[in-house]
């Protein structure tokens, strides 16, 4: 918020930052000043609160509300209907991509001199009429400073006061970009072979950033196409729908595009065509079936509190669970083992599902989010195939453990790092 004041400032536009705390004003703020409004616009989110928060302005304000698709590279209404798989996502994108460059959005949508700032004079009578009062200077420095000062400034909102803080995962723009040039001058050129990696993983670390949208895949990718000079013109149309190839780029290269289009906004896609996206319901039925055909399969069972705390007998998993809490992330392949024991040792298949939600969305600085959901119910089959041969439990679904895990990785650093 303090990174936005300044950025608006900048472009004179009138930014006002607001946190409701129980001395931020009076109830109903949504509704009163959208009275005072041409119109309401809003981000186009397919899940969680900000979906919910639609829903509730279009019930409550009396103005056209405009609800803007900015998650990623497609709009969602692009698509009619949820991909089963990533290769046909892939194939959608493959054939659509070039078009959807034109579609784009510009850095800086403001004119050139144009000022649309909202002048103090009206600001004072829009405050005093509706009794609302701005989050303070002072408020939103000491939050950001973290620390005692930021628990105490923070001990006013009432939201989960036990989830710790990740001191070393600072919000906004400066940070996402300071991060996303490290990730390309550092990281990028060996993506491909070290992105699972568990001491060095060359990932960008950037999801977060894009969840909270302090950062947007479209500057990422343009950044990227426009680094590697890539035209149009060089694309491989005979590999369309194939995971290399049809970029005609590097292969570390191509496997990030691949990452960041096809599998991110797959969960996307899948949110904004099914509203049961986050429930154990929506998965395959091959998969539902197979899990169902195992469920009273005999398992080492643990209560969702030994899991919360990260109280079991395997280590690995143990690590990834403090790692979870205490970083807000895990790392990439480990996320999947995560999972995978999860459905081991929760009572039955639907728990483990609720299980999953519960600890990303707690947790998980990315959490709440359809790649979020994607991830988990991945896990239990969505976006995958049947897998053989059968194992009690797992039934058909992809197969992981801890012990091929310790086979392909070096673990003692990671394992001291979150013991």
């Amino acid at each position: 918020m303090l990174e936005n004041m300044q950025l608006f400032k900048d472009n004179k536009i009138r930014y006002i930052p607001w946190v409701e705390t129980p001395l931020s004003g009076i109830k109903g703020i949504l509704h009163n000043l959208s009275e005072e409004a041409v119109m309401v616009i809003t981000d186009d989110y397919p899940t969680y609160f900000p979906l919910k928060a639609v829903q509730y302005a279009s019930n409550s304000c009396n103005r056209r509300i405009v609800a803007v698709d900015s998650n990623g590279v497609f709009p969602m209404s692009w698509t009619d209907r949820a991909y089963p798989t990533a290769h046909g996502f892939r194939r959608f994108v493959h054939q659509r991509f070039v078009e959807c460059m034109e579609t784009w959005p510009k850095f800086n949508p403001i004119p050139e001199g144009e000022d649309v700032w909202l002048s103090d004079e009206l600001f004072e009578q829009l405050s005093e009429k509706w009794q609302f009062h701005v989050t303070p200077f002072e408020w939103l420095w000491r939050v950001g400073e973290v620390g005692s000062s930021g628990r105490e400034a923070l001990s006013t909102i009432d939201i989960d006061h036990t989830v710790p803080a990740v001191p070393h995962a600072r919000g906004g723009r400066s940070t996402s970009i300071r991060m996303l040039q490290e990730f390309l001058s550092n990281r990028l050129y060996r993506y491909a072979e070290d992105r699972n990696t568990v001491s060095a993983p060359a990932t960008s670390g950037l999801s977060p950033w894009l969840h909270f949208g302090h950062i947007s895949t479209v500057e990422i990718i343009q950044n990227i196409l426009q680094t590697n000079s890539w035209d149009p013109e060089t694309i491989q149309m005979p590999r369309k729908g194939a995971r290399e190839g049809w970029w005609n780029l590097e292969r570390s290269v191509e496997a990030f595009l691949d990452q960041i289009i096809t599998w991110r906004e797959l969960g996307f896609n899948n949110a904004y065509h099914n509203p049961d996206h986050d429930k154990y319901e929506s998965l395959p039925n091959w998969a539902k079936t197979t899990l169902m055909e195992h469920a009273s399969d005999e398992r080492v069972q643990y209560t969702f509190e030994q899991i919360r705390d990260a109280d079991t007998h395997d280590e690995i998993w143990n690590a990834a669970q403090r790692q979870l809490i205490r970083d807000g992330i895990i790392h990439n392949y480990l996320r999947m083992l995560w999972g995978k024991r999860i459905l081991e040792w929760a009572p039955s298949p639907q728990i483990a599902a609720e299980w999953m939600i519960e600890l990303n969305d707690r947790f998980a600085l990315d959490g709440r989010d359809p790649n979020s959901y994607t991830g988990i119910f991945w896990v239990l089959g969505r976006h995958d195939r049947a897998w053989g041969p059968e194992r009690a439990i797992f039934g058909k679904i992809r197969y992981m453990s801890s012990a091929n895990t310790r086979r392909k990785f070096d673990l003692k650093p990671y394992l001291q790092e979150f013991r």
